[in-house]
């Protein structure tokens, strides 16, 4: 008889991790569909190549360019600036020829000289405040891999064929559910 009990307990204590573990699973991949969902309709609307909402904008360091300020793989939020917010030193994030980077400022005049860490020389090109995305507000070591996995479209299909299966999942279960209380009533 405690043999039966013991196995019931269990059989209950597991049915409960289960639960907590599909509901954590479940949190996770709401986040990564969200995410998806408005990371496509920003994209497609604004038709740029970063999240950008509510003036806040959301990029991953590629190099070590910046090291001693940014490291590779930092996630790194910026924020919409005017041109009187910046200053020498701050660090922006700026489109040239469709590409986002991201430097310090070493020069403020009419336009904006700006430099990678790694570099002794200035870059070339001179920055207006119409291309300055925003100002660095901060950054999160290594979770700019997190942003790279969610962006890519490899990501999105599985998250797309991820929710198909559970669709057909919980489908055969609701079906197969029916079936055995219906033979519980025959």
């Amino acid at each position: 008889m405690k043999k039966k009990k013991d196995r019931k307990i269990k059989f209950e204590q597991k049915r409960k991790l289960k639960k907590i573990m599909i509901a954590i699973i479940s949190f996770i991949i709401t986040i990564c569909v969200l995410y998806n969902v408005l990371f496509l309709i920003n994209t497609t609307i604004s038709q740029k190549d970063y999240f950008h909402v509510f003036g806040i904008s959301f990029f991953s360091v590629k190099t070590d360019l910046m090291k001693n300020d940014l490291h590779k793989n930092d996630f790194v939020i910026v924020k919409e600036v005017t041109d009187s917010e910046l200053q020498v030193g701050d660090i922006i994030a700026y489109e040239v020829n469709g590409q986002v980077r991201i430097n310090k400022i070493v020069d403020k005049q009419d336009e904006y000289t700006t430099k990678y860490n790694q570099n002794y020389y200035p870059d070339i090109e001179k920055i207006t405040i119409n291309e300055v995305v925003g100002k660095k507000i901060t950054k999160i070591p290594f979770l700019g891999v997190l942003l790279d996995v969610l962006q890519s479209k490899v990501f999105s299909v599985f998250v797309l064929l991820f929710l198909i299966f559970v669709f057909w999942y919980n489908k055969y279960t609701h079906v197969k559910r029916k079936e055995r209380e219906r033979k519980k009533k025959l």
